[in-house]
């Protein structure tokens, strides 16, 4: 088997493909037969595709039969790409319009890297072992709940609530209401804990903050005890979605908690770090005196790699006027890990002031009225067919409305007192946006050229 790069156009569906209730004729019963009764799985892969290219790690395997480059495992993808080539394949009016909105919105590629087999039973090994399980560990093992949350760094509120859960559950092991209620919490509202733990007023009132497999207190768990008591015993009992469903009313429920909330004179100088190794919590809580706890042990740190540690670690800029390289000069001494806050204000700062510069000296007017609309003219600069991998995230943080990272999350670090960066926040803004900076200069200096 080789591989080789193929046009889209010369690649044919297979028609006897297993996905198929019986033989196609022809392309458009192919396509019709893969858009079935969820089309909207083929529009999600399209988008996919088109916003970020063909999956390398997956190539589609061809073979040729009667002078035919036939897809025998890929035919998903390609019939994706033959769609946004042609949206009049597709098989309602409905679809070709939206096929042809993604087309239109982005690149796509004409080309595709295959992988070419002498014939299907040289193929049917790989496509086996793709489709058909685990096969005693040979084929694709699917990762455990607990995997995918551990590589997507528990980002999603109900994760961030199960971690904490497991980990309030060791902190109070000897308090039988307690533990309960959490348990009550987990197997049914566990949803609830974590659009109260969402909101960065109440964490920021807890003093917790979530680092991947890891909770960052600002209080002893003894300080926090009382409040957490009452949360979960509400949350397993009377309040409902219906009664913390807003910021206001998340905020209206901490004042009638105002007793049980630790002070916040009672703050440590440095938080804690409680890490989950496997089925336990390997750390505990940093306890009073007068408990009599053991002294606390806290994990190692991660090791980072270089890159990571400053702002905008690697970033030279050339081009810019004097003040505007001092300014990111002096952002890139902030230690991420010092200095969260600092840096979240920074990386808006220094984005703006370059994009700002950037359009004032080559003259543009147009989408200048919003540093969303400043980004996006820098963007579609310096890459206007949206391909550039290192300007992906760039992309997605400044021109999308929703989702984590976007303009508005930015502008709260600045604006809004309630804004807790992370150090990850911070770090994958930095990462972003970086790449955009150079690309920027660079375009100041092919202006003088």
């Amino acid at each position: 088997m080789k591989q080789t790069s193929m046009y889209v156009t010369s690649l044919v569906l297979d028609e006897v493909n297993p996905r198929h209730e019986k033989r196609t004729t022809s392309l458009e019963e192919s396509l019709a037969a893969l858009l079935g009764d969820s089309p909207e799985k083929l529009l999600r892969l399209a988008k996919d595709i088109a916003t970020h290219g063909i999956n390398p790690t997956e190539l589609p395997i061809v073979v040729i039969e009667a002078d035919r480059n036939v897809v025998v495992e890929g035919n998903r993808r390609v019939a994706a790409l033959k769609l946004l080539m042609k949206p009049s394949l597709a098989p309602t009016e409905k679809l070709q319009r939206q096929f042809s909105a993604i087309a239109r919105n982005n690149s796509v590629p004409r080309r595709v890297l295959c992988v070419v087999a002498e014939n299907r039973l040289q193929a049917e090994h790989w496509i086996r072992l793709r489709h058909t399980g685990e096969n005693g560990g040979v084929g694709v093992v699917r990762w455990s709940s607990g995997e995918v949350s551990r590589f997507s760094g528990r980002s999603t509120p109900t994760e961030k609530a199960r971690l904490f859960i497991d980990l309030v559950s060791d902190w109070y092991g000897d308090d039988g209401d307690l533990v309960q209620n959490a348990l009550a919490v987990r197997n049914g509202r566990i949803t609830n804990l974590g659009r109260m733990i969402a909101d960065p007023y109440v964490r920021n009132r807890l003093g917790l903050s979530f680092e991947g497999d890891a909770v960052l207190s600002s209080y002893s768990r003894a300080k926090l005890k009382p409040v957490l008591a009452r949360l979960f015993s509400d949350l397993a009992g009377s309040v409902t979605v219906d009664q913390i469903k807003s910021k206001e009313q998340r905020k209206d429920y901490l004042q009638q908690v105002e007793d049980d909330l630790p002070r916040l004179a009672d703050r440590l100088e440095n938080p804690e770090i409680y890490s989950k190794v496997g089925v336990g919590v390997a750390t505990n809580g940093s306890a009073d005196p007068s408990e009599g706890s053991s002294e606390t042990v806290k994990p190692a740190k991660r090791k980072r790699a270089d890159f990571e540690k400053r702002l905008f670690q690697g970033v030279a800029l050339r081009h810019v006027s004097l003040r505007t390289s001092e300014v990111l000069n002096e952002a890139k001494r902030l230690k991420i890990d010092d200095m969260p806050n600092v840096g979240a204000v920074m990386v808006r700062a220094v984005v703006d002031i370059v994009v700002t510069e950037v359009a004032q000296k080559l003259s543009w007017r147009r989408n200048q009225d919003t540093l969303k609309g400043r980004i996006g003219a820098v963007l579609s600069q310096v890459d206007p067919n949206k391909d550039n991998p290192e300007l992906a995230n760039a992309w997605r943080f400044s021109q999308q409305d929703e989702g984590a990272l976007v303009l508005k999350t930015l502008h709260s670090f600045v604006h809004s007192w309630e804004s807790n960066p992370l150090t990850s926040e911070v770090r994958k803004l930095s990462m972003a946006y970086g790449p955009l900076l150079v690309l920027a200069d660079e375009l100041l200096e092919k202006k003088r050229r």
